[in-house]
């Protein structure tokens, strides 16, 4: 035997002792690792899917690139909802209901001064004063408490011990309001003549059982 193939046998020796492959493993990166456990999983999870039909490594490794990449982009949704709404929550959290003019005011006098804003084409701050009327109006009628450090949600859960119906119609008339005034979303002739009159049809339904009652 030449010295070339004793060399040989020698290498092949190393190579196939239990030290030297825990020595591969264990000198690969974490997340190499990790990504080999996972496709590994992924070809095992697919061949019992399939049956006698076995999936090959390269399709495990495609599908687990698919699924990474579908859920960083969730993620990343997530988060960019999440900021989102922690921004909007901050940069209004101190914006009181209620100027100090209109502390006293009763919703007739917001019905009032909707009308006018709605004349002068302020179809924005029209849409507050209608949302304040209704407010007012539930509150005169003993459906909330009205507060200014109360939230629109908690209205809304005032409101649905009362009546469910008259809750979930409240939480739409809030959610609009809250886009409109807070998240200054614009609103056109059209959007605002649906709002009021979901706003009047509460107050005029209101008015109408303190009458009967």
């Amino acid at each position: 035997m030449t010295d070339l193939d004793q060399a040989r046998e020698k290498i092949e020796e190393i190579v196939n002792t239990e030290e030297y492959l825990k020595y591969y493993e264990d000198n690969r990166g974490f997340l190499e690792r990790l990504w080999d456990s996972v496709v590994e999983w992924f070809n095992e999870l697919l061949s019992r899917i399939f049956g006698s039909i076995s999936a090959s490594n390269g399709f495990a490794t495609g599908l687990v690139i698919v699924i990474a990449i579908l859920v960083i982009m969730l993620v990343l949704l997530a988060i960019f909802f999440l900021l989102r709404h922690y921004r909007r929550k901050l940069h209004y959290r101190d914006r009181q209901l209620y100027s100090k003019q209109e502390k006293d005011w009763s919703y007739v006098e917001h019905l009032s001064e909707a009308e006018k804003q709605e004349a002068n084409g302020n179809l924005q701050v029209a849409t507050r004063h209608l949302f304040l009327a209704l407010l007012l109006n539930f509150h005169e009628r003993g459906y909330v408490e009205a507060r200014i450090s109360k939230t629109n949600w908690e209205y809304f859960e005032e409101i649905k011990q009362l009546e469910k119906g008259r809750a979930e119609s409240f939480y739409k008339l809030a959610r609009i309001f809250d886009d409109v005034v807070y998240g200054e979303q614009p609103v056109d002739s059209a959007s605002y003549q649906s709002y009021k009159s979901s706003v009047l049809r509460w107050v005029l339904t209101s008015e109408q059982k303190q009458e009967e009652g």
